[in-house]
């Protein structure tokens, strides 16, 4: 076989495995089975000198020296690797200028599928440093390497055989307080106490480093002025060459400092670093610990606590007055409970209490202090704040008869009580379990219905107030349960954002809507409404650019709907987002427009096509004179910033001569048609206005 067939099996086979290029440690290179240099890596240049148009097809003898090629020193690795499977040496090598460095070498012969020999894969590392220190490190002798005077962390020094001291390092002296002068030739038992010295403790130390070859212990030890620390003393033998004992070698550190960290590291293991309190680890072993303890009449309690409008207190004055508050109660709690009772802080804002009891009694007095102590007053930063939090208990054996369902079940429980306008206190009740098992249930149906297409789309046209044309088609999102039938929007689409089904269900609707609008060769804008998770999503931009290509639909024929509560959540980045979809030609649409309470900052902040005033207001239009002076502002800030501005939720025609009457520019409502296919929809679009109210 040619060198060029043999180079060619090895890129095909071996060269991504082991001809990195980029390497540059290493000398990594291929040879022929004669030994000639097939190829070359750069840390083979970096370590010979050689570039590769230098080297390739050279022997690779050419590295040895003359004594070595002489003494047949290259042959005899390549017969070592193809006999024996691999061939590992030190020794010098010489690079191409000439120089030596120290080599670790190692040579692999590499085989074809057939077994026949293809080559050797041979791997060089200069190791002319390490060499040098090692060398230094034997020419040191053991007495120097013990007795590095400048050493501070540890009390270094020798012992003669009797036990005498023979010299003294800086670190013993900051360890123990002595100076040489006052130590050198004084017995070690010095630093033993008198009991310690009585029983022989010193001598015992001494011959256990002599019989088992060292001796190593933790104890107390004394310095010169009588204080005590806790040292880990290390003593070995040393011999003369002859094997002579020559004395001891004794090391001792100061741990007294190390083991308060340790003690504070274990602490920290289990408590959180903030509040104080039992984290969730620590609080789940004593809730174990009590639940195997419960008997008889013994039950046990846990109560679930999520503090009231916390994030809006982080967001409103900042985290480092969230994390005060949050101290503030921690502290409170942990005064009010007592013996039985324990108090943890799961992260966030969420803590858990537990405790065990007998009586109902016991079990109200208990929440009754908790809730005390989280809804007094809390003056931060001359800031008086008057916090609540939502509770949720549940009991064992009860509620639930193993320690993940209690905590589930308070969990259930506290968010009952989030959802309650009057009731903070509540304690699980089973209904609760079967409205989770349905949530979850739903959950699960709407991936289910993704992949068997129950899901279709509907549209409500948009219109112009002052010509009755269309502008515009708003895709909703209908579902046809083969159970239940059709599921409302208001129903499934929170569970879908809490099952993270909303991104993949958002993409379906954004594609299924522009396919449509192309297959009915739309000339109005399609509005696809967006969700926060939607938006905060890292490749949405990317799926919307994809979807109008896959689809072919005009980006200028697309208008994205976002909510205020989008944008919000994380202002930047959803703003960073808009813009792109905006450069692309896409309108965007605020919806629910009135709703939030940064509308004129998020109107300052991005140019919108399109307002959407939402539906509340426009049903109290006729009999709220409220409503209408709110919807007239909004009226003139949309004309003074030169934004349409869209009346969702139009019913009657009442409503209809308002907002005409008011310069509103474009309506959307039942007062229209009902929301129906784009079939339907076309079918109707030449039909007057009082037909299609009739309708």
């Amino acid at each position: 076989m040619s060198h060029d067939t043999a180079l060619r099996e090895f890129t095909s086979d071996l060269s991504y495995r082991l001809l990195v290029e980029s390497v540059s440690d290493y000398a990594i290179y291929m040879l022929h089975p004669d030994g000639t240099v097939a190829n070359w890596n750069a840390g083979a240049e970096r370590a010979k000198g050689y570039v590769a148009s230098d080297i390739v097809g050279r022997h690779f003898s050419v590295f040895y020296t003359a004594e070595e090629r002489a003494a047949g020193r290259p042959a005899h690795g390549l017969a070592t690797a193809h006999a024996e499977g691999r061939f590992e040496a030190r020794g010098w090598r010489l690079r191409k200028d000439g120089s030596r460095f120290w080599a670790h070498v190692v040579i692999e012969p590499v085989h074809r599928a057939d077994g026949s020999l293809l080559g050797f894969a041979k791997i060089t590392r200069d190791c002319t440093e390490q060499k040098r220190m090692e060398d230094a490190i034997r020419q040191s002798e053991r007495r120097f390497r013990l007795l590095v005077e400048g050493i501070t962390d540890y009390a270094i020094y020798m012992l003669d055989t009797d036990g005498t001291i023979a010299n003294w390092n800086a670190g013993a002296e900051r360890a123990k307080g002595y100076t040489a002068e006052e130590i050198v030739g004084q017995h070690y038992s010095v630093f033993y106490s008198a009991e310690e010295r009585a029983a022989g403790e010193p001598a015992r130390n001494l011959n256990t480093a002599l019989t088992a070859g060292k001796f190593e212990a933790e104890g107390w030890r004394l310095r010169k002025d009588g204080s005590r620390f806790w040292a880990h003393v290390v003593i070995d033998p040393i011999y003369q060459e002859d094997g002579e004992l020559l004395g001891f070698a004794k090391i001792t550190r100061d741990r007294t400092e190390h083991n308060r960290s340790a003690e504070k590291i274990a602490y920290m293991a289990r408590h959180d670093v903030l509040a104080g309190l039992p984290n969730r680890a620590r609080f789940i072993e004593k809730l174990d610990a009590a639940l195997v303890a419960a008997s008889g009449n013994t039950r046990v309690a846990v109560v679930n606590i999520d503090l009231d409008r916390f994030k809006e207190i982080n967001d409103t004055y900042g985290h480092a007055t969230g994390d005060k508050l949050l101290q503030v109660l921690s502290a409170r709690m942990s005064e009010a409970i007592s013996d039985g009772e324990m108090i943890g802080r799961f992260g966030g804002d969420e803590f858990v209490a537990t405790k065990s009891f007998e009586s109902d009694t016991a079990l109200r007095g208990f929440v009754a202090r908790l809730q005390k102590a989280l809804t007094a007053a809390v003056s931060i930063d001359h800031t008086d704040f008057v916090p609540g939090a939502s509770l949720g208990v549940s009991v064992y054996p009860a509620d639930a008869t193993d320690r993940d369902k209690l905590l589930n079940n308070a969990d259930l429980a506290m968010y009952r009580a989030k959802e309650s306008l009057d009731e903070k206190i509540c304690f699980y009740e089973a209904e609760m379990d079967e409205a989770a098992r349905a949530r979850r249930a739903m959950a699960r149906d709407i991936w289910t219905a993704l992949e068997n297409n129950q899901f279709f789309l509907h549209y409500q046209t948009q219109r112009t107030i002052e010509t009755d044309a269309i502008t515009g088609y708003e895709a909703l999102l209908r579902w046809n349960h083969p159970v239940h039938g059709m599921v409302s929007p208001a129903v499934f689409i929170p569970i879908a954002e809490e099952c993270g089904a909303i991104c993949a269900l958002g993409d379906w609707v954004l594609e299924t809507a522009c396919r449509e609008a192309t297959e009915w060769q739309l000339t109005q804008k399609v509005a696809v409404n967006l969700s926060p998770l939607q938006l905060a999503h890292v490749g949405f931009v990317d799926t919307v650019r994809a979807t109008l290509l896959k689809t072919g639909l005009p980006a200028h024929r697309l208008e994205l709907e976002v909510t205020e509560s989008a944008v919000i959540a994380d202002k930047v980045r959803a703003l960073h987002i808009l813009r792109q979809l905006r450069a692309m030609g896409i309108g965007i649409a605020l919806d629910d427009f009135g709703t939030g309470y940064s509308s004129l900052e998020t109107l300052r902040a991005f140019p919108f096509d399109r307002i959407k005033l939402d539906r509340s207001f426009i049903s109290e239009l006729e009999t709220n004179r409220q409503a209408k002076a709110f919807v007239r502002a909004i009226l003139a800030l949309g004309n003074s910033l030169d934004v349409t501005v869209l009346a969702e939720g139009v019913e009657t025609s009442d409503q209809m001569a308002i907002l005409a009457e008011e310069g509103c520019n474009e309506v959307q409502g039942f007062l229209f048609g009902r929301p129906t296919t784009l079939e339907d929809l076309h079918a109707a679009a030449e039909q007057p206005t009082a037909a299609r109210a009739v309708a």
